[in-house]
């Protein structure tokens, strides 16, 4: 057995998920407590999260030997619903990342648009660990 026909992806994706769970966490301290030294811990952990999603993503590709599972999808096994979802809340995740480079949340408006792209992208993640759970356990 080489070292390369190992799964690189159930490795790499803790470290990411970790740093976004932390964002949220921070994110609802930040507006519970009324608190905005919570704002700046969120964005060190998202930062951190964001940056390190593309690698878990290439890793997933390479764990799969490349796009054949979206090119020939079989729309009844999970893996390409894995993608999917985990596409659409790393885009969540980043989309947030964008707006808070634009946007100091001030409003209740901009909090709930700020929990929102957070809570979106923490679910979608969610979901896509409960579909990879489904591939790896299932009978």
């Amino acid at each position: 057995m080489s070292p390369f026909d190992l799964p690189v992806h159930p490795i790499a994706v803790h470290f990411p998920l970790a740093m976004l769970t932390a964002t949220w966490v921070c994110l609802l301290c930040r507006y519970g407590l009324r608190d905005a030294r919570w704002a700046d811990r969120a964005r060190g952990f998202e930062v951190i999260g964001v940056a390190t999603l593309p690698l878990t993503i290439l890793a997933g590709f390479v764990d799969t030997r490349g796009f054949g599972f979206v090119s020939d999808a079989r729309w009844d096994r999970p893996l390409v619903w894995h993608a999917i979802v985990s596409i659409v809340a790393a885009g969540a995740f980043a989309g947030h990342w964008w707006w808070h480079r634009t946007e100091r949340p001030t409003s209740t408006r901009s909090a709930v648009t700020d929990l929102g792209w957070a809570t979106v992208g923490l679910w979608g993640l969610v979901l896509a660990g409960a579909i990879a759970g489904e591939m790896v356990y299932a009978a």
